[in-house]
Formats: C-alpha cells, sequence, structure tokens
C-alpha cells in the first residue's frame, strides 16, 4: 500500500478494531466474511492484525472495509469514508505540492487535433492530386543525354 500519514494510519487501526470487535462479537470467523465479500481471507488478517504493508492501493482498502462492515452489519459506507475523506485530503494536498516544482507543459487536446486534421488533409490532397509528370519536365534530360551520346 501507499505510505499514508500517521492520521490515516490511526484511523485505518481504529477502524479494523472496531471490525474485528464486532467480527468476535458475533462469533463469525474470517473465513466465512471472506466468503460472504469475496475477499482472501489473508487480506482480511492484514486488515485485522495491522499489517498495512501487505495491503493494496487504498482506494481497494476502502471497498475491503465497506463490504467487510455491510457483512458485519455495520455501515461500511460511512467506515470506509472516514478513512477515505482523510486520505484523499491528505493525497490532494500532496499532489497541489508536487505541482507547483513541475514546469507546466500542458497543450490542449483541440491544438493536437487541429495538428492531425491538418495532417491528414495535407496527405489525402497530396494522395488524390499526385505531382502531374509532363513531357516538358522531361525534356532537358532527354536533349542532355542525347547531347553525351551524340559527343561520344
Amino acid at each position: 500500500m501507499t505510505l499514508l500519514n500517521q492520521a490515516q494510519v490511526e484511523q485505518l487501526k481504529e477502524i479494523t478494531t472496531q471490525l474485528r470487535q464486532v467480527r468476535q462479537e458475533k462469533s463469525i470467523r474470517i473465513e466465512e466474511i471472506a466468503s460472504q465479500t469475496l475477499i482472501r481471507a489473508g487480506v482480511l488478517q492484514a486488515l485485522e492484525e495491522e499489517r498495512f504493508e501487505e495491503l493494496p492501493e487504498p482506494i481497494f482498502v476502502q471497498g475491503f472495509i465497506r463490504r467487510y462492515g455491510d457483512a458485519l452489519g455495520l455501515d461500511g459506507n460511512a467506515l470506509s469514508h472516514t478513512l477515505m475523506s482523510n486520505v484523499v485530503r491528505q493525497d490532494s494536498r500532496n499532489e497541489h505540492k508536487n505541482s507547483d516544482n513541475k514546469p507546466n507543459t500542458y497543450i490542449p487536446i483541440v491544438v493536437t487535433y487541429i495538428f492531425l486534421l491538418v495532417a491528414a488533409s495535407a496527405g489525402l490532397l497530396y494522395i488524390l492530386n499526385p505531382p502531374q509528370i509532363t513531357s516538358e519536365s522531361l525534356t532537358p534530360e532527354v536533349n542532355s543525354q542525347q547531347s553525351i551520346v551524340s559527343n561520344q
């Protein structure tokens, strides 16, 4: 999983502790939750044992928490929303800081389309109207070749 700040890790610990407690109170095995939610048991165990480095990206963890909470009879959307509100806010701040350091090399897509349209039009015109080879354009070559032959 991508690195989370300390507040996000603490929030995830609280959520997973709550999920584990509810599951144990209801005497439900992890394997039962895994089959009901279609989340691998290893992922659920990593969540409960706070081995967050073994988990995928936060967006996937949000879905796992939502389905896990729903399977336990909790409001999974609310649980996942509390985690992701922290993650999204932190990520957007980081992206804003990183974007300040990068030079702005944005090219509007309209410019690309116009360039492609002009290039395609030029190619089509060339294909439909090939350059005409006339006998006048060949005449100097023929005359020069004839003069070379006659000089020999």
